[in-house]
């Protein structure tokens, strides 16, 4: 009896030191305030554009190896449609207007799935892949990404990527009675650091 009684103390001994150990290894992160960047870059037949997201928020869950990302989860992230800034007030109510920005406020990408995701000392590289929502039409974009772990409670992740608006149903905008039209396909450079 008294052996049975000890193999189940044993037991729970044992659980509660996995489940503690799988608590540690898996940390809530929250978007810094302030410590991000989102730029899109256009063209257009006249010139070059670019705009840069004044407000973002973002959380993610992080599997973690020691002081490895083993996996990402849960990762979402917002981008208020009218903190798009161009510097130019007619640029940035054109693009308000394409983006539906009234009906649809909010542009975010929610993660499905991290693939190719690869650690070497305090760095890693991989793919996310996931569903990016633009003026209310969403599609499965794949986007490359570089991080590097600063300290136990801090990581930075950045990459680019490039998607056309036509495939969430915009109409690229156009200016000065039609003679700008800018171009289809954009580029978005990015850089955000978590923290928890």
């Amino acid at each position: 009896m008294k052996t049975i009684n000890l193999l189940i103390t044993g037991m729970i001994l044992i659980a509660a030191t996995m489940t503690s150990s799988v608590a540690q290894a898996q940390q809530q992160y929250q978007l810094k305030e302030g410590s991000y960047s989102i730029k899109i870059d256009g063209t257009s037949n006249v010139h070059d554009w670019e705009m840069e997201a004044k407000k973002v928020a973002g959380n993610v869950v992080v599997q973690w190896a020691s002081n490895t990302p083993k996996n990402f989860e849960n990762l979402n992230i917002k981008v208020p449609a009218k903190k798009l800034e161009s510097g130019k007030r007619i640029m940035n109510n054109k693009t308000y207007d394409a983006l539906e920005a009234e009906e649809h406020p909010t542009i975010h990408f929610n993660l499905i799935s991290v693939s190719d995701l690869e650690s070497s000392a305090n760095s890693f590289t991989g793919t996310a892949t996931g569903k990016l929502t633009i003026a209310g039409e969403s599609s499965i974009m794949s986007i490359p990404f570089e991080g590097e772990v600063l300290d136990d409670k801090t990581f930075t992740v950045k990459g680019d990527f490039s998607l056309k608006m036509t495939e969430f149903g915009i109409d690229p905008p156009t200016a000065m009675l039609g003679s700008l039209k800018t171009g289809d396909k954009v580029k978005l450079n990015y850089s955000m650091t978590f923290n928890r």
